[in-house]
């Protein structure tokens, strides 16, 4: 599996976005969050077709897409079975499991509220891989840390940047969880083993266990650098 190929991973280019600076797309991307969850659905809708294009103009493969998107993938495709499972409950009563079921399928298309919410997220998780993709782990500390020492420049306390190092562990951290579940699961697919509940509850701990000692080890090398 190609390293790009894991969700939210930096990769290297030398376009327009590569070449800005960290702390203006750290500091751009909850405003335009802020922008799409405020506008209407059909804002939303375009800017997810406009971020493809430019994916596709920095030559983002739509696996890589795909691979970033996932989350929302399965946030939407819970949303929605949440939306049939509750309107077949509410109205079993008066019209029989199988016909409830069917008119909740069709109230769940026909519901603006949940696609307007879906779609927004899809937008956001966007804008989102946009700055972890164009961005490494290193230029995005050091955006944080200049955006909290120009803050500190204001205010009456020490001109340290102690809160964007947490800042940046955890917002570096997430790649970082993807990475090791890509890794996880080529193991297990190695091993003759299936997409299956048995594969989750396998991984999932030792995903657990991974992660516990990649932030220790994180948080050791700073305390030593520090």
């Amino acid at each position: 599996m190609n390293q790009n190929c894991y969700a939210f991973s930096y990769k290297a280019g030398k376009s327009f976005f590569h070449k800005l600076p960290s702390w203006i797309k750290i500091l751009f991307i909850p405003l335009f969050n802020i922008a799409i969850f405020s506008s209407s659905w059909k804002f939303a809708v375009f800017f997810v077709f406009a971020q493809i294009l430019l994916f596709f103009c920095l030559h983002f493969s739509v696996k890589e897409q795909v691979a970033d998107l996932t989350p929302v993938l399965w946030y939407g495709i819970f949303l929605y079975l949440i939306n049939i499972l509750s309107d077949t409950y509410l109205n079993y009563a008066g019209y029989g499991i199988i016909k409830s079921f069917v008119q909740a399928i069709k109230n769940c298309i026909h519901n603006e509220k949940t696609f307007s919410t879906v779609v927004k997220f899809f937008a956001c998780n966007q804008s989102a891989s946009l700055m972890f993709k164009t961005s490494t782990s290193l230029e995005l500390r050091e955006g944080i840390e200049k955006i909290e020492l120009f803050i500190r420049k204001f205010l009456p306390c020490k001109k340290e940047s102690k809160f964007a190092t947490v800042v940046s562990m955890f917002i570096n951290f997430i790649p970082a969880v993807f990475k090791m579940w890509a890794q996880l699961k080529r193991a297990w697919f190695a091993r003759g083993g299936k997409v299956s509940l048995k594969m989750y509850l396998a991984l999932f701990p030792v995903l657990f266990s991974l992660g516990l000692k990649y932030s220790m080890d994180t948080a050791k090398a700073i305390l030593i650098r520090g």
